[in-house]
């Protein structure tokens, strides 16, 4: 069907307004001619061009109800885009940061193994007491002293360093057994001490942050 502009639709418009003020002027002269006949012809043509204007609009708001639901169907697949994209979004987040923690929790780990060697060479140091001769010898007396202090304060950085990580150290010695935060890898027997109690430390244990980076190793009490 032809769709009519918005000029011929006015046109027609004005004609039925037109042949309705004729027809009212011809009821008011009493004038039952032939007029009657053309004015019915008028008004059979308008009432033709009327239904076929009304079938028009008809047909314009079916199309304009299939342009809304088109419409509505594409703005449901641009939202449900947009919620798969940000859920994407959310995991990518999630999987980078897993990766960030593995890859700082391996470098802490390295470091604390670096801080035992470092605390083992700063242990033999303050244990050695040098001989009467070697006393005597006092330029090997002054590179020993200054190997124990550089030991010292290379052991010093390295716990600064971690500390700004938030590692701490566990606070094990004299404490019950936590088979959580230590592990037992040998006894001994002191009389004036618990069952189960923590006597000395192997391995020491550290936090990072609120999680157990480290578990100590100790050595516990059993007596008999």
């Amino acid at each position: 069907m032809m769709l009519l502009d918005p000029a011929e639709k006015e046109r027609l418009i004005e004609e039925f307004r037109t042949c309705l003020e004729t027809c009212e002027e011809g009821d008011d002269d009493g004038d039952d001619g032939d007029n009657d006949g053309d004015n019915t012809v008028d008004l059979h043509t308008l009432l033709a061009e009327m239904a076929a204007l009304k079938n028009e609009i008809r047909l314009e708001s079916r199309q304009f109800k299939s342009m809304l639901e088109e419409m509505r169907n594409f703005g449901d697949a641009l939202r449900e885009q947009n919620e798969r994209l940000n859920h994407e979004l959310d995991r990518a987040r999630e999987q980078a940061t897993d990766v960030k923690q593995k890859a700082e929790h391996g470098l802490l780990l390295d470091m604390l193994d670096m801080r035992d060697r470092l605390q083992a060479g700063a242990d033999v140091g303050a244990a050695h007491r040098p001989s009467f001769f070697a006393r005597l010898a006092t330029g090997e007396t002054r590179f020993a002293d200054s190997l124990a202090q550089g030991l010292a304060l290379t052991l010093q950085r390295m716990d600064d360093t971690l500390a700004a990580y938030r590692v701490r150290p566990l606070n094990v010695l004299g404490q019950p057994l936590d088979p959580h935060l230590m592990r037992a890898v040998g006894i001994e027997a002191v009389d004036d001490k618990p069952d189960g109690v923590v006597l000395r430390e192997v391995r020491r244990g550290f936090f990072h942050g609120g999680e157990l980076l480290r578990a100590a190793e100790v050595i516990v009490n059993k007596k008999g």
